[in-house]
């Protein structure tokens, strides 16, 4: 029991699941996740405010682009929330946003803080790929937790 409150978790033949300890990389693709939701908020709070100097004043270019950004940055911390559960559906709808994201970027006109942005979308990226059968729940002893 304590081991729950510790948001560990083991399976039991008997009990079914209870709370298991993520692997480091599953905790920080949930890091590099909501860092990067928090840069998309943020992105569409600047836009929306009309703090972007880049950005024209027409209201549908700033509102259009400034909406979208807060939708993806809400959309990610929806998909983080269904990660922490183990969610199938989840794992993929991240893996795909996270691939649109960083298509985005890349054909954006590339600078530094373009650079700093892929990176934030590629390492979460990587590490859910890398950790497919932990969030699926695929093998031996390895329940998901729904």
């Amino acid at each position: 029991m304590q081991g729950a409150l510790r948001g560990e978790c083991a399976w039991t033949a008997m009990k079914g699941p209870t709370l298991t300890k993520a692997p480091l990389s599953v905790t920080l693709a949930s890091i590099f996740l909501v860092l990067n939701a928090l840069i998309w908020l943020a992105f569409g709070v600047i836009i929306t405010g009309g703090l972007h100097p880049a950005m024209p004043d027409t209201g549908l270019v700033r509102w259009g682009m400034g909406g979208l950004s807060l939708l993806a940055g809400g959309v990610l911390i929806g998909l983080w929330v269904l990660l922490r559960k183990r969610s199938a559906p989840a794992y993929y709808l991240t893996v795909a946003a996270l691939v649109a994201f960083a298509l985005v970027t890349v054909f954006d006109d590339f600078g530094l803080s373009d650079l700093i942005v892929e990176l934030v979308v590629l390492i979460p990226l990587a590490l859910l790929l890398k950790d497919r059968r932990w969030y699926l729940g695929a093998g031996a002893g390895e329940p998901r937790l729904d």
